[in-house]
C-alpha cells in the first residue's frame, strides 16, 4: 500500500460550497475511486496566517497507480465532480505540471503498536 498527501488552498467564499459537495459526494466518484484502489480518503481542512487551505490523505492499494490515476481522470462523472470542486480551490506555486493539488512528502510514519 501506498501513502499520499498533498494541500491546496481553499477560497474563503467558497467554503460553504465545498463543505456541502463533500457532505454529499457523489457515489459515482466514490465508487470510482474504489474501483482503482484508493481507500481511506480524507481531506481535512486549516487555516494558517488568514488563509485556508485542505489537506489530502488517501491510501493506494493497487498495482498500477500511474494507469489508475489516469482512469479516474478519464472518468466523466469525475471530471463532473471536478468541474464542481475546482473553482473553490487555490493552486499553490510548486506542483506538478498539470496538477491542481500540491503533492506532499512523507517525513514521518508511524504505524502503531500494540502494548
Amino acid at each position: 500500500m501506498q501513502r499520499f498527501g498533498s494541500v491546496i488552498g481553499l477560497k474563503p467564499e467558497m467554503e460553504a460550497v465545498y463543505r456541502e459537495l463533500h457532505a454529499n459526494a457523489w457515489d459515482s466518484v466514490t465508487a470510482c475511486l474504489a474501483r482503482h484502489h484508493i481507500r481511506n480518503y480524507s481531506i481535512f481542512i486549516t487555516q494558517l496566517e488568514g488563509k485556508t487551505y485542505l489537506f489530502s490523505y488517501f491510501e493506494y492499494t493497487g498495482t498500477d497507480y500511474e494507469q489508475d490515476m489516469r482512469s479516474v481522470a478519464a472518468d466523466p462523472e469525475t471530471q463532473r465532480w471536478w468541474r464542481a470542486t475546482d473553482p473553490c480551490q487555490i493552486q499553490l506555486p510548486g506542483r506538478a505540471p498539470g496538477a491542481n493539488w500540491s503533492d506532499m512528502e512523507r517525513v514521518f510514519f508511524y504505524a502503531g503498536s500494540e502494548l
